[in-house]
């Protein structure tokens, strides 16, 4: 273990001196009239860029390492450089990840993902729109993607592994597959349910001084949710034909049936659940912030008496990604602050036929889709992707006079379906871990369900967004 660690330190360290020199080549190129503060922020964002994508060292600690060189190299100040720890979708994201501790600090997910897979039958067909389902109602309840798919995979896998089926078979293939992109989509909908809507949200809020709500952001995206669900149950038995037509989901059955009635600390999970889903969607009556009720429900489930979990439970959550969105928002403030969105928004309607090219709102979507598509290829990380690329594509349908909203949702939507790459979406790298899938894979049924979500995109900017006055 110590030798690879060792071979491995000069790759570390070329990609971290490569990271210097990225930023010095950045303030150095750009020209002299424009200020230290916007040449070093472009410099600092290019530089951990690339170590987000490479990774030499964790994510989370980039992270720190761009909250200390924002006030340390003058690019901003210390107030800016914390301002993403202030941030409403920073506190949203903790109390996701704590409340998904608390539900599985119960039985309750594991009796509706078992139930869930039961209700529709033992047909191959009938358990995969199961595990497409499922995620979708999760969504309701557990803002994140990574627990949503954790909480469903062992329900998942007793199904494949009763059947004794073989990891490489098509039907092992299709109910993870199934599982993986039925996560993905399921963050589509509603703005908890996925890291970069919140972030979106915010970045819309913060930029343009636009709030969104509950059903406005539902309103807009329910069509493109909606399509995806039945495309991808019909597609993925197409490219992995089923070696059998029916499953055995008698396992499933005792399971649930071992699992008795809802127990006192299930009912009291529903209820916190059930309260903070009542609070998200009368945002615009009550004004809360979304992370209000989500820090609410975890108060509550650690409450003392009233609680399902202790807070040792609790704040045992992955602390890395909150870390990583903290800075990330930062970033993005410092962008905006420098004016560094707004130049790098100028550099970019400079390249020929673009500014023409973004003139007609379907076109906009399109470009928009294919050029997110594409950085999300070279970014994996969707919260890197949102808070580096919504900025600087405002600061451009500004200038345009583009609706902006119409472009943050583009850049939004389009990240989440990242199918791809294994690194792009949290739930592929979950179920890639099971060996039942390859890369190839998820790269033959993501490639297809790429295509798909393009169209899928521009029918909905065709059809239902010029309906509702979103065009």
């Amino acid at each position: 273990m110590e030798n690879s660690r060792f071979q491995q330190k000069p790759l570390v360290y070329l990609a971290l001196l490569a990271a210097c020199v990225i930023f010095l080549l950045i303030i150095y190129t750009l020209p002299d009239h424009l200020s230290w503060s916007l040449r070093a922020t472009v410099g600092i964002t290019g530089a951990s860029v690339w170590l987000w994508v490479l990774e030499p060292i964790p994510l989370a600690l980039t992270s720190l390492l761009v909250i200390v060189a924002l006030p340390v190299l003058h690019a901003t100040s210390l107030d800016t450089a914390l301002v993403g720890f202030s941030n409403g979708s920073t506190f949203l994201i903790m109390a996701g990840f704590m409340m998904a501790q608390g539900v599985n600090s119960t039985t309750l997910g594991k009796r509706f993902a078992n139930y869930s897979i039961i209700r529709f039958g033992g047909s191959i067909h009938g358990v995969l729109l199961g595990v497409l389902l499922a995620p979708q109602i999760l969504s309701i309840f557990i803002p994140a993607t990574a627990v949503r798919t954790t909480l469903l995979l062992p329900a998942v896998m007793a199904v494949i592994i009763s059947m004794k089926l073989s990891r490489n078979s098509n039907v092992a293939k299709l109910l993870i597959l199934g599982l993986t992109f039925g996560t993905a989509i399921s963050g589509v909908g509603l703005i908890p349910a996925a890291v970069a809507n919140v972030l979106t949200v915010d970045l819309l809020r913060n930029i343009l001084g636009l709030e969104i709500y509950y059903f406005t952001w539902f309103k807009i995206t329910w069509p493109v949710w909606f399509l995806m669900i039945p495309i991808t149950w019909l597609i993925l038995p197409k490219l992995f034909p089923p070696e059998t037509t029916t499953l055995d989901i008698n396992q499933l059955k005792v399971e649930l049936k071992k699992l008795g009635k809802l127990s006192t600390h299930e009912k009291k999970c529903l209820i916190i659940l059930t309260l903070t889903v009542a609070l998200w969607m009368t945002e615009s009556i009550h004004r809360l912030p979304t992370a209000v009720p989500a820090i609410l429900a975890t108060v509550l489930m650690g409450m003392p008496g009233i609680g399902i979990a202790n807070w040792d439970k609790l704040k045992n959550i992955e602390w890395g990604t909150v870390i990583l969105i903290g800075a990330s928002l930062s970033m993005a403030s410092a962008l905006n602050n420098s004016g560094a969105a707004d130049f790098l928004a100028g550099q970019l309607l400079s390249f020929p036929g673009l500014q023409a090219g973004l003139s007609n709102p379907i076109l906009v979507v399109l470009l928009l889709t294919l050029l997110t598509h594409f950085y999300h290829l070279i970014v994996t990380n969707i919260s890197t992707v949102v808070l580096t690329l919504i900025p600087i594509m405002l600061q451009i349908a500004l200038k345009l006079g583009i609706n902006p909203l119409l472009v943050a949702m583009t850049i939004n939507l389009a990240t989440l379906f990242g199918f791809i790459l294994v690194v792009q979406t949290l739930p592929s790298v979950i179920t890639y871990s099971t060996g039942i899938y390859t890369s190839r894979d998820l790269f033959r049924a993501g490639f297809c369900l790429t295509i798909v979500s393009v169209i899928v995109m521009m029918f909905t900017a065709l059809v239902w967004w010029p309906l509702i006055g979103f065009n």
